[in-house]
């Protein structure tokens, strides 16, 4: 059962955004890995696409520069040092209500990604520390805050990063009707921030999408999961108008 606590506006906006940033830098990395492999087994057209949702390519000169700049540009509103940065400052401001030792685990991260970014790391691999420490995050703010309010809204957040990520990297529709009930099952323990008609208007495109999902016809830049599509079940992408819908409305969720 969740716990009603009074959280101010600017606090619960705080911990919905300490639960996307920190979910961005997640996503961010394992996406950046899987193109890294992707591209050092020849398929360059799979990290094209990513470059291509993740920041303006044009903002380096080579893979490499990119790849590094993707890690560690604080300039670069995309890089995983930039979410990791919005992360932490969410986190200081919240440090009383999710503990130090937790918050130890972010400040680390940040750690490490100033170190790589001083020796000019490039490949993606190298940074599964942030990976594991961003997952012991989780499982430290899951067990000290359980059954509060605050939980369920960074959850919250988290979800809705993810969701919003599967959408922009054209997973399969089955992945992202799995990953939208996760994000309603925290918004049912989010009081009063969840904008009710938007969450009923992604429902009901979801399930046009059900119906309406196929493989189209992709651009090198599309994405990267289009060779997924023979072993999803609807074998189906979403329709890029309804995907474009459901990126809007999703921003639209929460109201804090």
């Amino acid at each position: 059962m969740t716990k009603q606590t009074i959280l101010s506006p600017a606090k619960a906006n705080r911990f919905y955004w300490l639960g996307r940033y920190e979910e961005r830098v997640y996503m961010t990395l394992h996406l950046l890995r899987q193109c890294y492999d992707r591209m050092i087994d020849g398929e360059e057209a799979s990290y094209e696409g990513l470059r291509y949702r993740l920041g303006d390519p044009a903002r380096y000169n080579s893979m490499d520069e990119w790849t590094h700049g993707m890690m560690f540009d604080t300039d670069n509103p995309s890089s995983v040092i930039s979410a990791q940065n919005c992360a932490m400052d969410n986190a200081i401001m919240l440090r009383d209500d999710i503990h130090s030792e937790t918050l130890s685990y972010l400040e680390m991260s940040m750690s490490r990604l100033r170190r790589g970014r001083q020796t000019g790391e490039a490949n993606p691999a190298e940074l599964q520390e942030v990976v594991d420490w961003s997952l012991a995050f989780w499982g430290a703010i899951q067990q000290r805050m359980v059954g509060d309010e605050a939980l369920d809204i960074m959850s919250l957040g988290r979800g809705v990063e993810h969701f919003d990520m599967l959408l922009r990297f054209d997973y399969p529709h089955s992945r992202m009707a799995k990953s939208w009930g996760g994000v309603k099952l925290f918004a049912a323990g989010a009081v009063g921030i969840i904008d009710g008609r938007v969450m009923r208007q992604i429902d009901a495109l979801l399930d046009e999408a059900a119906t309406s999902t196929h493989v189209f016809a992709m651009p090198p830049s599309a994405g990267i999961h289009a060779a997924t599509a023979e072993s999803d079940a609807l074998t189906a992408f979403i329709d890029m108008d309804l995907k474009a819908q459901l990126l809007q409305l999703v921003n639209q969720l929460v109201i804090v």
